[in-house]
């Protein structure tokens, strides 16, 4: 693939790469509007997102026993733990990022009817795509089969039995990038920019070296916060640092400018994407909370060449008085392969977002129980100017910010109709993942996407505009794609 930066690569691309689109980007991974794309703000879509209930009271009468002692259904350790630690333990675990532990019979029963509810709402284990079938299938599915669901309900209705102990069970061992190549950000203690867009935030980009001596594919990555509580998303993108952006003024020309203007203080703000005027090639590495190590899919990645810098931006939230003050080190950590069979890339879209460069903003109605916003982009027709025959979706990374409930990604792979790719019908902010589809859709020169996503503003005063604040919204999809 030749390099032709991002921001240039979509025609008539609003504001390529740089409307930071939920975890920003542009015209691919950030926000790349063309001019064919449409949206619409309806009031009253709705998606019923009612949690599912269950009866959970825990039969005591002792009716779930035989004559012979033994229970006369799912008992903990032949049944139920088997589920609890494939899928569960890894963060139920005494020092997990659970509240509370599943790894022990008194633990468990405990949790019982709480763990009952949760997995029937299917708000547990955090899978936040519908996974039945209905609407895309998709790689290493962390969601609970209906039998697995049923059969923590039967436990807690006959009562939690124990049944008997063992010691052959253990969760998945904990994955890692522990050899991958480690880029960090400096230590920074972010302060609130303020203003109707970022009113308790702060964007901040920095500048990081990772020394590679040949071109070089990014097929996998982990983000580590160093303080959690206040990093709202990361990414890192890869920069070519003598590119012309016009007038003879380089990439790292624009990015010297930029520090400067605050010399006493590392990086510099960076809204949209690397920052105004920072032309990026790609942004491979994209991080939200929930997220762990994401493998791109066999065979693909993101090329990063020999002499590229790496730009990580991060979004630093501060909405909550003890959050001020705090100092953050966040690391990257990348895999990377000599080769690959597909180069792919990661095409940020938001085009609620991009309305801000309109001269009136689209708004989300405050007080509504449902409100929604829907945008169609005409992807398909992108393959061209990347030098490609077709377009294929491997993944979907869906992201809204605190007013956001549910999310639905359409798919139209030849402008014969849309189909149903992912759908998220309870959002939740603090699992966010990169969902890679079982079956890669292939769209040619007349496919398209189209995305609607669900708020409740009852909580808000006045109209939610789209913007980089956490208390502003976002309808962002990032799709990583391949010729």
């Amino acid at each position: 693939m030749s390099r032709i930066p991002l921001n240039s690569a979509i025609p008539n691309s609003t504001t390529p790469l740089s409307a930071l689109s939920a975890l920003a980007l542009i015209a691919s991974l950030g926000s790349a509007c063309g001019d064919d794309a449409s949206a619409t703000n309806t009031e009253g879509a709705s998606t019923d997102t009612d949690s599912a209930s269950t009866d959970t009271d825990a039969n005591t009468t002792g009716e779930t026993e035989t004559d012979t002692g033994i229970a006369d259904g799912p008992t903990f350790w032949d049944d139920v733990a088997p589920i609890y630690f494939e899928r569960c333990v890894s963060c139920h675990k005494p020092g997990g990022v659970g509240p509370f532990a599943l790894d022990t019979y008194g633990a468990a029963q405990t949790w019982g009817p709480a763990s009952a509810a949760a997995t029937a709402a299917r708000t547990m284990p955090p899978w936040l795509v519908r996974d039945d079938g209905t609407c895309g299938t998709f790689h290493d599915s962390q969601a609970l089969q209906d039998e697995e669901i049923a059969t923590i309900q039967a436990w807690v209705q006959l009562g939690m039995p124990e049944g008997s102990p063992r010691s052959d069970l253990h969760p998945p061992e904990e994955e890692g990038l522990g050899d991958g190549l480690s880029l960090k950000t400096p230590t920074f203690v972010p302060e609130i920019q303020g203003g109707p867009l970022s009113e308790f935030d702060e964007y901040r980009c920095f500048l990081v070296d990772p020394g590679l001596d040949a071109d070089a594919f990014l097929t996998a990555y982990e983000v580590i916060p160093g303080t959690p509580e206040i990093v709202h998303h990361a990414l890192a993108m890869p920069v070519d640092p003598y590119l012309d952006v016009g007038g003879g003024v380089t990439n790292l020309d624009v990015i010297e400018a930029l520090e400067a203007e605050s010399p006493d203080r590392d990086g510099w703000p960076c809204f949209g994407a690397a920052g105004d005027g920072v032309e990026i090639n790609n942004m491979p590495v994209v991080w939200a909370p929930g997220q762990g190590v994401v493998h791109y899919p066999e065979g693909t990645g993101n090329r990063v060449y020999a002499d590229d810098l790496m730009v990580i931006q991060i979004h630093y939230n501060l909405d909550r008085p003890e959050l001020i003050g705090l100092s953050d080190s966040t690391e990257v950590r990348i895999e990377l392969r000599d080769d690959v069979e597909l180069e792919g890339l990661y095409l940020a879209l938001d085009p609620f977002l991009d309305t801000l460069f309109d001269d009136e903003p689209a708004a989300l109605a405050a007080g509504q129980a449902k409100v929604s916003y829907t945008w169609e982009e005409p992807i398909g027709d992108w393959a061209q100017y990347f030098g490609w025959p077709s377009m294929t979706i491997h993944g979907i990374f869906p992201h809204m910010h605190e007013y956001g409930q549910t999310l639905t990604v359409e798919v139209d792979p030849d402008g014969e109709g849309y189909e149903c790719a992912a759908d998220v019908p309870r959002w939740d902010f603090n699992w966010q993942h990169l969902y890679f589809l079982d079956k890669p859709v292939t769209l040619d020169g007349d496919g398209g996407v189209r995305v609607t996503c669900g708020y409740n503003t009852e909580a808000a005063e006045e109209p939610v505009l789209p913007g980089w604040g956490t208390g502003n919204e976002m309808c962002f999809v990032g799709l990583f794609v391949t010729p």
